[in-house]
């Protein structure tokens, strides 16, 4: 039975995996499909900030424990291949209550009633973080920050161990598969770019980030900070990224510093001020597919293909469960 995956980024590495170690359908022959590389898309630029807590409110996501327990489980085996961590906790993500409203919102959270969360005072998060602002904080201990491409490289690697494929191919139609059994399409914002996709409900977002040269006056931080923005240490302490824009009318993923510094600038200097003068080094952008509801979509869009796509930015929270969930509609 031959298997195309189309796109190379989170959601499609996973399914890759799964498809490889489906007990009962054990003689699968797997191409992934992308047109430029694996990790060059939105996955290839995420910042890393891995919990299950994300959004304005800091509510427990929509199966988030359990999409970040399967996330996990695919980042040891990841560290494994590559004989490497793909990922740091130090002391996890500290998301930072910068306005009035958050306070009382994080203060409500059922991430209190979580052991791996706790609130900080000003005092306390001063004590942990030096050069943040004088604020309370909820402390996610559990929190991880992934390295994106050597996450996706291990994983890959994986998947290659066990004869899986690889083909840089651009598709504008599922005809030009006509010689596989099963297609199932994971290449996020541009799933329907395919003519038969073309109906699914999804939104472009266009999402960038800046990295920037970290103050010498400043350890480098112990966590990632989380706010309206964050901030996230590259491994050498050197530099850091900061991000994100939220871009709705983006039509691609060019990378625009400036209409990105204008969004991004603010929230990062509500987290540590002292960025105000560090250096821009580089700056990231990709493009997110949204639904309606904020939630994956699955989609069996013909008798052989399916679509795994709507992340949106918690691409990095569901790509394991959501490919473990779509093998179920698939198989069973």
């Amino acid at each position: 039975m031959k298997v195309a995956v189309i796109g190379a980024g989170f959601c499609g590495l996973a399914v890759v995996w799964n498809l490889l170690n489906q007990l009962f359908q054990p003689n699968l022959e797997v191409t992934l499909f992308d047109k430029t590389a694996i990790g060059s898309g939105a996955s290839g630029v995420a910042a890393g900030l891995l919990h299950p807590y994300a959004g304005a409110h800091a509510k427990l996501n929509w199966r988030g424990k359990e999409a970040f327990a399967e996330a996990l489980q695919l980042l040891y085996l990841a560290s494994c291949h590559i004989k490497a961590p793909v990922f740091t906790q130090n002391l996890g993500v500290l998301r930072l209550a910068t306005a009035l409203k958050q306070q009382l919102d994080y203060q409500k959270s059922p991430a209190l009633f979580d052991p791996n969360v706790a609130w900080l005072s000003e005092k306390q998060l001063q004590e942990m973080v030096h050069g943040c602002v004088h604020v309370p904080a909820l402390w996610i201990k559990q929190g991880v920050t992934v390295h994106c491409k050597s996450y996706m490289k291990g994983l890959w690697s994986a998947c290659q161990k066990k004869g899986a494929f690889f083909q840089k191919h651009h598709f504008h139609s599922l005809k030009e598969l006509k010689n596989f059994s099963l297609i199932i399409v994971t290449a996020g914002a541009l799933s329907n770019h395919l003519s038969e996709l073309a109906h699914l409900p999804l939104k472009k977002v266009k999402g960038q980030m800046v990295e920037m040269s970290w103050p010498a006056s400043l350890p480098p931080l112990p966590g990632a900070l989380n706010s309206y923005g964050y901030i996230v240490m590259k491994p050498d302490g050197k530099s850091c990224l900061v991000g994100s824009s939220y871009e709705r009318e983006a039509l691609d993923s060019k990378v625009d510093i400036q209409a990105a510094t204008k969004q991004i600038f603010p929230k990062t200097l509500s987290l540590v001020p002292a960025l105000k003068n560090s250096q821009i080094l580089k700056g990231y952008a990709g493009l997110r597919a949204v639904t309606k509801d904020h939630l994956p979509l699955i989609s069996q869009v013909e008798k052989n293909c399916w679509a795994l796509t709507g992340m949106g930015s918690k691409g990095l929270l569901y790509h394991a469960l959501m490919a473990k969930e779509l093998m179920h509609s698939i198989f069973l």
